[in-house]
């Protein structure tokens, strides 16, 4: 579901790697699937995925670490689902991939069992919808033009389409991933020369281009409210390598699990723990001391690094809605 855009990987230390301890906890696969993976954590130690069985098709679930997990399907002529964020009341928000779309009807389903579609002018949107905060405001992007598959970021909320994204520079598409209590915006975006760059969009008026490496992949996933950041980029052999970024120090944390060469970090909670996606299972990731994270986890030594972070400057925040009756 991500450009895959690989020129390298190369860090730009700004000084020796440092160690860094963190605790990787091992997530439950769901009763009888073959894969399970996670795409975010609440503050209530609560986890959303999708998972499959034998027969290959793709279910979302949600529940607590401890393994009782509800399964859930989109339906209709979805092939499967994907539930990507959560917030602290339970709501959550997702896609069904499906064969008629370029990714599939993105969901709100609100946590007493309601399910909304997002619409403009009765059509359903094509894309991904994944960050949520706690007022049920929520990011993600959709394909504006099925002639040339435009995709534009866009805000909704509880399921309604409300406005899409304007970073103030010249893309190519514009992927919203998270949305913190106080509407801070993040996710990735392709420039003009199709190079990808993580973002932050905050106060309407101030976009941060993030730029991990010089392989330019970066995306930014997570975004929790004291600035934490996750997200990932690709190597030359398209193995994803996830990180953490404290934006209030321009520290990065590689997360690194053994015995996987994949690696990718999604959705991040008030206190910094992390949803992990690897090619051998997925995985909580906790920077806190062992005995405040989740039980049955192996503390790992992460490495770090400093990066200088670029701010472009942008022009005001239009926020360019689609009047009612619309269509795209």
């Amino acid at each position: 579901m991500r450009s895959k855009i690989v020129l390298g990987l190369t860090c730009f230390l700004a000084g020796p790697a440092l160690g860094h301890p963190a605790t990787l906890v091992p997530v439950t696969p769901f009763p009888g699937s073959t894969t399970t993976g996670i795409f975010d954590i609440n503050d209530n130690d609560e986890i959303v995925g999708e998972y499959a069985n034998a027969d290959g098709i793709e279910h979302g679930f949600y529940g607590p670490l401890n393994g009782t997990y509800t399964s859930f399907d989109y339906g209709g002529t979805a092939l499967g689902t994907e539930i990507r964020g959560v917030n602290n009341s339970g709501d959550m928000v997702g896609f069904g991939p499906d064969a008629g779309f370029n990714n599939g009807p993105e969901f709100f389903l609100s946590h007493d069992g309601a399910l909304k579609t997002y619409k403009i002018g009765g059509v359903a949107l094509d894309g991904i919808n994944q960050g949520i905060n706690k007022r049920g405001s929520t990011v993600g992007d959709y394909i504006s033009d099925p002639s040339t598959n435009t995709q534009v970021g866009y805000e909704g909320r509880k399921g309604k389409y409300r406005f899409d994204l304007a970073l103030g520079i010249s893309t190519l598409r514009v992927d919203a991933r998270a949305i913190t209590s106080l509407g801070v915006v993040a996710g990735w975006y392709v420039d003009t020369d199709h190079v990808q760059h993580g973002f932050i969009l905050k106060d309407g008026s101030v976009l941060q281009t993030i730029d991990a490496d010089d392989s330019g992949t970066t995306d930014i996933e997570g975004l929790n409210d004291k600035g934490i950041a996750t997200g990932a980029v690709l190597d030359v052999d398209e193995n994803f390598h996830a990180f953490v970024l404290d934006t209030n120090t321009n520290t990065y944390t590689w997360i690194d699990v053994p015995g996987a060469t994949n690696v990718q970090i999604w959705g991040i909670n008030k206190s910094g723990l992390a949803a992990i996606s690897t090619d051998i299972g997925s995985f909580i990731y906790c920077p806190l001391k062992p005995a405040n994270c989740p039980a049955g986890g192996t503390p790992v030594e992460m490495r770090e690094s400093k990066l200088v972070p670029v701010t472009h400057p942008m022009k005001p925040h239009v926020m360019r809605a689609v009047p009612k009756g619309a269509a795209r």
